[in-house]
């Protein structure tokens, strides 16, 4: 943003808006500016402090960077952490039923196949259960393999169907047959399935979505990190 005491400031040197709305996403609301002219858009950003608003201008460099990274690339992923735990259930499903097949190749047993498959899936829920910050309970539907948020002081199996809505991504309510099961609990492994009904489809623009460009490449760096611990058998730990 222009610092006036320093220099004149021309009109040029601003978007120019044609609105202002209020928006809400979660517990944090924003004040949406809409511009008059498709191409131009100014983004104001403020703060009571300088490391809340640094944070902020990190906050912004980072959506923007993924939403360059989307036009470049127009793939997304279901968000809300229905991906991790969708395709933990599929990794899980894969390994159970296509052991031998997997391991045939690749000079390892069963038994190792099992164990790296369930941390890795382990790790993935993990990304899920974090997105949990009001210290409900993350469950997982026996049919698609999505996540959903219940609140703690209803996390009563005869309960859930009246206390969930929707599931994390929005493309499933609680209104369809399923059944739920505890996220990292023990259950038998199941086949998720990954058609869309009619019914999702027309609600896409309700969807949350993550970019697929992004979120590969944090799965890569997290499995490579992975390896290059394993490769030097040493864990540092910050204490501090």
């Amino acid at each position: 943003m222009p610092i006036g005491s320093l220099d004149p400031i021309v009109s040029t040197a601003y978007g120019s808006v044609k609105d202002v709305c209020s928006a809400r996403f979660g517990s944090k609301h924003f004040f949406h500016l809409l511009p008059n002219e498709a191409t131009v858009c100014s983004l104001l950003l403020c703060s009571r402090n300088d490391t809340a608003w640094e944070e902020l201008k990190l906050t912004c460099q980072t959506a923007m960077h993924v939403l360059q990274l989307t036009v470049k690339e127009p793939w997304v992923l279901l968000g809300g952490g229905c991906m991790e735990t969708h395709l933990a259930a599929y990794i899980r499903h894969k390994v159970h039923n296509k052991a031998e097949d997997i391991v045939r190749d690749d000079g390892c047993s069963q038994a190792e196949l099992h164990i790296a498959a369930e941390a890795f899936c382990s790790a993935l829920e993990s990304v899920a259960s974090c997105l949990e910050h009001d210290g409900g309970e993350i469950l997982i539907d026996m049919k698609y393999g999505h996540c959903w948020s219940c609140q703690t002081d209803s996390a009563s199996v005869s309960n859930w169907p009246d206390t969930l809505s929707r599931c994390g991504c929005g493309l499933y309510n609680s209104q369809e047959e399923l059944s739920w099961s505890v996220l990292r609990s023990t259950y038998h492994p199941f086949v998720p399935q990954t058609c869309l009904p009619q019914a999702a489809v027309g609600l896409a623009r309700d969807l949350t979505v993550d970019s697929f460009t992004a979120k590969l490449s944090g799965l890569q760096v997290a499995v490579e990190t992975a390896n290059l611990i394993l490769d030097l058998s040493y864990v540092i730990e910050d204490k501090n």
